[in-house]
């Protein structure tokens, strides 16, 4: 949709970027797609938080190409995603235009749908899990638009609206909140790195520019409400996306957004938005309960509940199916996304069991695979052990979720190493950085002499604390805080030892990985520590205090 060019299309770092100057840095990629010949090609996208992603996505469309949006991932797990799409070329970072390199990819894409060409593709997702063969979801242009449609005429915004640019960049959220502007004449904002990745600093962001739209994860909706104590009075949508909605969560987003109608999102990248909404007007969510229903179906979908068991002769459940015309066209490897069904029409099964309320509504009820979701980040259980298996050494491996109370979950890895090998946890972890995103390698990595299901469930050293005394426990807290420390970090540290009295974020820790040290803490000390207790003790000393005073209390 055309829009006034003079008018303010983002906002970046308080710098205004008008629709023209927008239309003015699509038409260099425009330029460079046709300079290359790359109309109705793929081309790789690195994924970031800046006006030139925008543009990018924006001009690949005009000029008739197709964006495979690449994440924050190692380079092996890079080079597998342009392999897996056939991209003939990718952009450099985004916070240059410049720098296309071709790929080596010979252009045509093994995957074909329907006969539907790249002319027909919106754009290219990924699953999250994966072991280095990424699975890229093929999105249609008409499903996209019709979701995205569907999504606006549903949750109407306007020329007044002020959107946050905060979902993880690539993933469907992020798609919704960059192309608003266009569909709605909404202003998008979009925050600098550091305020991306600090709840705290979030939230007055949030307040500083007003921002009326907030797309966000349940957990990162209880980050930013528990760590900061602010309200956002300015707040009149607040989207929670990409993970189940607990009680828990809409309460704590209720008390932050408190003039805020609240709207449970479901969908998936293969549908490939949202299809169901559930709202909460302002001031209802503090009363919420489990479970929130995820909603009625929006008018672009089509549904169906197959019945299965119910336990206990409760109401009938069954496994939610989208027809068709709202779901992608298909996954790069050719894995098989909609099965034929008995009326002639072809469906996605979800995996999501459900039940249908009497208001015809539906209200999601568990899985029915061993696919999690992690801090908004899909995750399949045995894409992780199928990545442990990589590794030299490793024998077996049982991959674990655990969610606490709140609906923050993590996932832990317990691995049997062969006779013959000396493999450990920091070796381990380092392959898997290289071969999974870095959302889902598991907080907890356990290497053992044994079998994994002999452990399963139980923490990785439930007696570190419980067999030290005085200074030895001190010790002993201080080597699992600051080896937890390490393994968040990740490769990006070598020794992972901060200044005990420096911030978590001044030293390199995000939002993500601070939920994987608090996860890793937890497995450690073998009991459950909210992840508002780093907000709150936003040191290594200050936490490390309140949990020798409180550990005893916790557990």
């Amino acid at each position: 949709m055309s829009r006034d060019l003079s008018r303010v299309a983002l906002v970046h770092e308080d710098r205004e970027i008008t629709f023209g100057d927008v239309a003015a840095l699509s038409e260099d990629v425009g330029g460079a797609v046709r300079g290359h010949h790359l109309e109705r090609r793929v081309v790789g996208v690195p994924a970031d938080r800046s006006p030139e992603f925008v543009a990018r996505i924006v001009g690949l469309w005009s000029a008739g190409a197709v964006p495979a949006i690449l994440g924050d991932w190692g380079a092996e797990r890079v080079r597998g995603a342009l392999m897996a799409t056939g991209a003939v070329a990718t952009f450099g970072p985004s916070s240059t235009l410049a720098g296309l390199d071709t790929v080596g990819n010979n252009g045509v894409p093994s995957w074909r749908f329907g006969g539907e060409d790249v002319g027909g593709v919106s754009h290219i997702l990924f699953t999250s899990g994966t072991t280095g063969r990424p699975k890229g979801i093929v999105v249609g242009r008409a499903a996209f638009e019709a979701a995205s449609v569907a999504f606006f005429k549903e949750l109407p915004m306007d020329e007044s609206d002020r959107v946050a640019f905060l979902s993880r960049p690539g993933h469907d959220p992020s798609l919704r909140e960059l192309i608003a502007p266009w569909l709605t004449g909404a202003t998008l904002f979009i925050p600098d790195s550091r305020t991306a990745a600090d709840p705290r600093l979030m939230a007055a962001w949030l307040a500083k520019h007003s921002i009326t739209v907030l797309q966000g994860s349940p957990v990162l909706l209880q980050l930013m409400a528990g760590s900061s104590g602010l309200r956002v009075d300015s707040l009149r949508l607040v989207c929670s996306v990409g993970a189940r909605l607990t009680a828990a969560a809409l309460r704590s987003t209720a008390r932050f957004a408190p003039n805020a109608t609240i709207a449970n999102c479901y969908g998936a990248s293969e549908t490939p938005q949202v299809v169901c909404v559930h709202q909460v007007p302002p001031g209802q969510g503090v009363a919420s309960e489990d479970p929130v229903p995820i909603g009625r179906v929006l008018g672009h979908a089509v549904f169906k509940i197959v019945p299965v068991d119910a336990p206990d002769g409760e109401s009938p459940e069954g496994r939610l199916h989208v027809e068709a015309a709202a779901c992608a066209l298909g996954y790069t490897d050719g894995t098989p996304l909609l099965t034929p069904g008995p009326d002639g029409r072809r469906w996605y099964d979800t995996g999501d069991i459900v039940r249908q309320l009497p208001d015809g509504s539906l209200c999601f009820v568990r899985r029915a695979d061993r696919q999690v979701q992690v801090n908004g980040t899909r995750v399949e259980l045995d894409e992780i052990e199928g990545a442990a298996a990589l590794v030299a050494g490793v024998a077996d491996s049982v991959a674990t979720f655990v969610e606490d109370s709140s609906g923050v979950g993590s996932v832990r890895l317990t691995v049997v190493r062969s006779s013959t090998t000396a493999l450990d946890s920091d070796e381990l972890r380092a392959v898997l950085h290289d071969h999974l995103d870095p959302a889902v390698v598991p907080s907890s990595i356990e290497v053992r002499d044994s079998s994994p299901e002999d452990h399963e469930g139980k923490p990785a050293q439930p007696a570190v604390m419980d067999a030290a005394q005085g200074e030895d426990r001190a010790a002993a807290l201080w080597e699992v805080l600051h080896e937890s420390a390490r393994s968040a970090l990740g490769q990006g540290r070598s020794d992972g030892r901060i200044d005990p009295d420096g911030g978590f974020f001044e030293a390199g820790f995000t939002s993500m990985s601070l939920m994987r040290f608090v996860s890793e803490v937890s497995v450690q000390l073998g009991t459950e520590i909210s992840p508002l207790l780093v907000f709150r003790y936003p040191t290594l000393n200050a936490f490390a205090t309140y949990l020798r005073e409180n550990l005893d209390d916790l557990s």
